[in-house]
């Protein structure tokens, strides 16, 4: 009983596999889920070779971030595959409720801990093995929220009125309540995601850059009254690299190790940043880490990578049938290319200090199972856009 028992579960696992197989096989841009796949491996690799030393530090041993990164990297293979099989229609059906629940839990997540306080923030809801990073599922909700707004009411954005002022409100909710974790970084993406998808759906560049200028100036009055973000802004505007303490010893380190790296890096896992000069190396500064150990020449390898991930979705963003779909799409590639551009931008002393994983690659869980999910969906909507050469 017991053998037919296990001979069920072994045929059961190989049906599913085989129709996983059968998925990807199938007409659909495969170009574009390869450089996913391939910067995923990439993050892999990277994570192992520059955590030891955080590993050590935290008394874990050398292999702890990677096994972690694995076991996230199964899970976002998992979503991946969910991604690319459900109909996009059923995230138009349940985009209003998924939102306002997760609305919800941001709110409470302000009056009572669900997950870890770190340093006085709460961003994480704990679910056992690892923490969800609540701003990051906002995030890919409301663009799955605008997407069927804009879709369901395209004249909404024509003009300012009491109809535009309750979508505004309805975005704005789940940024202030990030804002007062305080994650003012997972804030201001959500902030341009929905900016983006505001654009695209229609809206007067006038107005948009009105209600953007709004927002920059309530967000610069919070950053000054915040020290240590202040201290951020005021050291980049500065421009002193010159070591010391802060945002620009760390970017001071993050810039030493492209120089140290040059056109062939020193070589995978002999780089010397991640020996506790850059803090975080696994994670925000995971791009110096691999501009020092893989060099200039491989480094734009993985950006080539991501520019493939750019332009394949936008070549089959150009032909969808549907205005949902294109919205849908731009928002969730939209956000992952800023997610990049900014952590790429901070690496290289191109912006301030800012606490943003480089998608696919950084050590973490949340924002790489959204990563690689958004990646299968839109795989699936590839498959409405015609063949693939």
């Amino acid at each position: 009983m017991r053998r037919e028992g296990l001979k069920s579960r072994y045929q059961s696992g190989r049906q599913t596999a085989a129709r996983g197989l059968t998925l990807i096989r199938s007409r659909g841009d495969n170009l574009l889920l390869l450089s996913a796949l391939m910067l995923a491996a990439v993050g892999l690799v990277m994570v192992y070779s520059s955590s030891s030393f955080v590993a050590a530090r935290y008394n874990k041993v050398d292999w702890f971030f990677f096994s972690r990164q694995l076991l996230f990297t199964v899970i976002g293979l998992a979503a991946l595959l969910i991604g690319a099989r459900l109909d996009v229609g059923i995230y138009k059906r349940w985009g209003r409720v998924l939102l306002f629940g997760f609305t919800i839990l941001l709110a409470l997540q302000l009056v009572t801990p669900l997950g870890p306080v770190i340093s006085s923030t709460r961003r994480w809801i704990d679910l056992g093995p690892f923490n969800l990073q609540t701003s990051d599922v906002v995030r890919c909700l409301i663009v799955i929220f605008l997407a069927q707004v804009l879709t369901d009411e395209p004249e909404l954005l024509l003009k300012l009125d009491k109809r535009m002022g309750r979508l505004l409100l309805i975005i704005a909710v789940p940024i202030i309540l990030t804002v007062l974790e305080p994650d003012l970084t997972g804030a201001l993406m959500m902030a341009l995601t929905a900016g983006l998808l505001l654009f695209l759906g229609g809206m007067k560049l006038l107005h948009l850059l009105g209600i953007g200028s709004a927002g920059l100036a309530v967000a610069g009055l919070w950053v000054m009254r915040m020290p240590y973000q202040r201290e951020r802004i005021q050291n980049f505007a500065m421009r002193v690299l010159e070591g010391g303490s802060g945002d620009n010893y760390q970017t001071f380190q993050s810039l030493l190790g492209f120089g140290r790296g040059g056109l062939f890096g020193v070589g995978l896992g002999q780089g010397k940043q991640k020996m506790l000069f850059l803090p975080e190396p696994h994670t925000d500064f995971i791009f110096s880490i691999i501009g020092e150990e893989l060099g200039l020449i491989r480094t734009s390898l993985v950006i080539a990578l991501f520019l493939i991930l750019a332009l394949r979705s936008f070549k089959m963003l150009r032909r969808q049938p549907d205005r949902f779909n294109l919205l849908l799409g731009a928002g969730l590639i939209g956000s992952i290319i800023t997610f990049a551009l900014v952590n790429m931008y901070v690496a290289t002393g191109l912006l301030p200090v800012t606490g943003l994983p480089l998608p696919f690659i950084s050590s973490g869980g949340t924002n790489l199972v959204i990563s690689l999910w958004s990646v299968g969906v839109l795989w699936r909507l590839s498959r409405y856009a015609g063949d693939y050469d």
